[in-house]
């Protein structure tokens, strides 16, 4: 329930319901997503059309549970006999009722049930490879975020180059040559300011349109690149095992698969009919008529057809499970060799690379200032400095989306 001066949130704990009161600036902030990961997923769960997809099919493979493995509709019988100009000799009424034997609606609603598992491991397959797209677009809009302040300050520090440069030799010196250095610097680094803020407003797009908002909504800024836990490679993969939500869906196709196989092989049994009528004759004591029918399974050349068809049906199930198995193991170990490199490159950015390329940004600075360096030391400076950043950014970038990707083939959160 919303109010004009801030929202008031109810939450149930149990048999108790709590109102929590929230000032608009509390609400407002907690209205924009993007400060971090934890965020943006949680609204894709809940705004995602694809997820709501999923739900819906889920529901449907649930309530077709209810259709398999009942009796069929009865029959309703209404006969007139010996129908004649006198009028109607006798009038029956009676029901007519098929019933499968030998365990066969048992083994319909276990194929029922099997498909509904199914169908919720396939809605929890794509809510985890959800989580991990919007987790890479996370670390892609954090990076975007970052750029943009990388380069507006770079901007700043060639625009007082700039300025201590105008001020040094005015417009009528014979340096003048290195003031239109600065000035095209400048320039520059304007363009890659605009190009950057882009760069972030293409970002917050996709973002956007992940987690199931309009693209132009408002994003607030993020607080940085998620932390990563550090997990061997034998608990992914044993995760991934119990946990992967495909491989849970090949398990309960199998399943299905068998239990159709089972259920197909008692086509050779008959199924029977049932009925009863009441027989009503005009002068005489009324009376009842039972019946039994049998179904008669003659035609062997299509069960042992149908038969074989399950059984291949079955062989291939379990060969694409055991198959996935596999891959998703070589998969786990792709992603987890690839984060564990990952890792160790960003941190020699950050610890061998980043503090010497500032240094170097000073110590130039320092030194033009002082008149014993030039001008295209400290530009070149900069430029060193401004690469490593850019790089170290799009090293985080890939390793956010590696992790989310073990993190996907694991089945959830590590």
């Amino acid at each position: 329930m919303t109010r004009a001066s801030g929202i008031i949130r109810v939450a149930t704990i149990g048999a108790t319901t709590t109102m929590l009161w929230l000032s608009p600036a509390a609400a407002a902030e907690q209205s924009l997503p993007g400060a971090t990961v934890e965020s943006v997923v949680a609204i894709a769960k809940r705004l995602n059309p694809t997820v709501a997809a999923a739900s819906l099919d889920f529901d449907a493979a649930v309530h077709k549970i209810g259709t398999a493995g009942v009796l069929a509709d009865p029959t309703l019988i209404l006969e007139a006999w010996d129908v004649n100009r006198f009028g109607v000799g006798q009038r029956r009424i009676g029901l007519e009722q098929e019933f499968k034997l030998w365990g066969k609606y048992g083994l319909e609603r276990n194929v029922a049930q099997t498909d509904a598992d199914a169908a919720k491991f396939q809605g929890r397959a794509t809510v985890v490879d959800l989580i991990a797209q919007v987790v890479a677009a996370h670390g892609e809009y954090n990076a975007a975020y970052e750029a943009v302040g990388i380069s507006v300050e770079i901007k700043r520090r060639y625009d007082e180059i700039l300025g201590l440069l105008r001020s040094r030799y005015g417009t009528t010196s014979v340096d003048q040559q290195d003031v239109i250095k600065a000035e095209i610097e400048a320039a520059t680094a304007e363009g890659d300011v605009i190009r950057r803020q882009g760069e972030q407003k293409a970002a917050a797009a996709r973002l956007n349109a992940l987690i199931g908002r309009p693209s132009l909504a408002p994003l607030t800024a993020p607080t940085g690149f998620r932390t990563l836990k550090a997990v061997s490679l034998a608990q992914v993969q044993a995760l991934a095992r119990s946990a992967n939500p495909m491989l849970a869906l090949a398990g309960a196709q199998s399943n299905s698969a068998a239990q159709t196989k089972s259920l197909t092989d008692l086509n050779y049994y008959p199924d029977v009919t049932l009925g009863a009528k009441y027989v009503q004759r005009p002068g005489t004591e009324d009376t009842g008529e039972f019946m039994l029918g049998v179904k008669l399974p003659l035609h062997y050349e299509v069960k042992d057809a149908e038969q074989r068809a399950a059984g291949a049906r079955l062989g291939a199930a379990q060969a694409r499970n055991e198959a996935l198995r596999l891959r998703i193991d070589g998969q786990v170990a792709d992603a987890w060799f690839s984060v564990d490199a990952l890792r160790r490159v960003v941190q020699i950015y950050a610890s061998r690379q980043l503090p010497p390329s500032r240094s170097s940004v000073d110590n130039a600075r320092n030194g033009f200032q002082a008149g014993t360096s030039d001008l295209s030391s400290v530009f070149e400076s900069e430029r060193r400095l401004r690469a490593v950043q850019l790089d170290l950014l799009k090293l985080k970038v890939e390793l956010q989306t590696k992790y989310a990707e073990m993190e996907r083939l694991a089945g959830g959160s590590l």
